[in-house]
């Protein structure tokens, strides 16, 4: 039988892989959305709708306070139980197949299946094939989702040299970390707090906000750089002691507490949606608190309340990686054949995620078939 806690974590990473295609879908109808006819990648998303609703505005400032920060902290979680039962060789191979070949398919061949159809969009009469043998240089080879592959496998070795120049770091980690979590919430809760600020600031300060930066296929949101790197880095230092920790338990404290850090994360927001422009300055510290918050509360919630997945359930589990990897296809191509539909925003994002969804699982469940692809995703 399959440990709980662990089907709790494998649950919510599930659930953040369906936050992301929500993310996605609904991108194209939001209020503040613009197209650049010239740089179609300099548009807040592939397709832009003229058909909007301001309900989806408040759903993506939302998840994006939090959603990929709490993947990158799930992510860290089995890297140093993985990392000693496999030894240093075996486990950068292992990373190289699951994330290093696929980030390589997805930015020469998935994303720009993925973003002809904002090309299209752009007025471009160009085939397919005509823009991707442009997609490399003239389009400047954005990596779409794919952004999160690349880093992760660079925070993984960066673990690995971690690991290699400090070996008994591991075990200090396995001693303290959740222990402190655990039995003094309120003071690691404070520390993360401030830590992900020291992560987060600096970064803001040198890039802004909203930048992304690129070489290449590898983007990232240059303000975040820190911010991520930082919550990979607390995902290893929790996880240290294993997934059996009384930190990960039903009673463990981020269970216990997860209603207290999504009220703080709920009054964050507010402040951080409604802020002033002469507060402007308050804005990078009030993300964190969201962040933080909405990251602890989620964790708690399904720690708390997940208890046995049927199996049906377990097998789309099984298949959230190749959905995260894909789906961007499929709702780039239905956002765009909607585009002269009129049935309004909420009906044709509804569409666009239950056609993703549906497309992207079945496309998964079929190559997963190949033995050799079922190693990969």
């Amino acid at each position: 039988m399959k440990n709980k806690n662990n089907q709790a974590i494998g649950l919510l990473r599930f659930c953040l892989t369906l936050a992301v295609v929500m993310h996605h879908s609904v991108l194209t109808y939001c209020v503040f959305g613009h197209f650049n006819h010239r740089n179609y990648l300099l548009s807040t998303a592939p397709i832009v709708d003229e058909q909007r609703w301001s309900g989806f505005d408040l759903f993506v400032r939302w998840n994006d306070t939090y959603f990929m920060a709490l993947m990158f902290l799930i992510s860290g979680l089995f890297v140093l139980p993985s990392l000693q039962r496999k030894g240093a060789l075996h486990y950068l191979k292992d990373r190289l197949l699951r994330l290093v070949l696929p980030f390589v398919v997805c930015v020469t061949i998935i994303m720009p299946l993925a973003y002809y159809p904002s090309i299209l969009q752009a007025g471009a009469q160009i085939s397919l094939l005509t823009f991707w043998h442009g997609y490399f240089g003239r389009y400047h080879w954005p990596g779409g989702p794919a952004w999160f592959i690349w880093f992760l496998f660079l925070l993984d070795a960066l673990c690995v040299l971690t690991i290699r120049l400090f070996p008994t770091l591991p075990k200090r980690l396995a001693a303290i970390v959740p222990d402190v979590m655990d039995r003094h919430p309120a003071f690691a809760a404070s520390s993360i707090i401030i830590a992900a600020l020291l992560a987060y600031l600096p970064f803001t300060i040198l890039f802004g906000p909203e930048r992304w930066l690129s070489l290449g296929p590898f983007f990232i949101q240059g303000s975040r750089i820190g911010l991520y790197a930082f919550f990979f880095g607390l995902g290893c230092a929790v996880g240290a002691a294993g997934i059996r920790h009384s930190l990960f338990k039903q009673d463990g404290a981020p269970a216990r507490h997860w209603l207290i850090s999504l009220c703080l994360g709920a009054f964050s927001l507010h402040f951080f949606i409604s802020l002033p422009f002469n507060m402007e300055g308050l804005r990078p510290v009030l993300f964190v608190f969201c962040c933080v918050s909405f990251c602890m509360a989620m964790s708690g919630l399904c720690l708390r309340h997940v208890r046995n997945i049927p199996t049906w359930m377990d097998r789309l589990i099984s298949q959230a990686y190749g959905v995260y990897i894909i789906h961007y296809v499929f709702a780039t191509w239905v956002q765009f054949y909607l585009l002269p539909v009129s049935w309004g925003a909420i009906p044709k994002a509804t569409f666009v995620l239950g056609v993703t969804l549906l497309s992207s699982f079945l496309l998964t469940r079929a190559v997963r078939s190949i033995p050799f692809v079922r190693r990969v995703i």
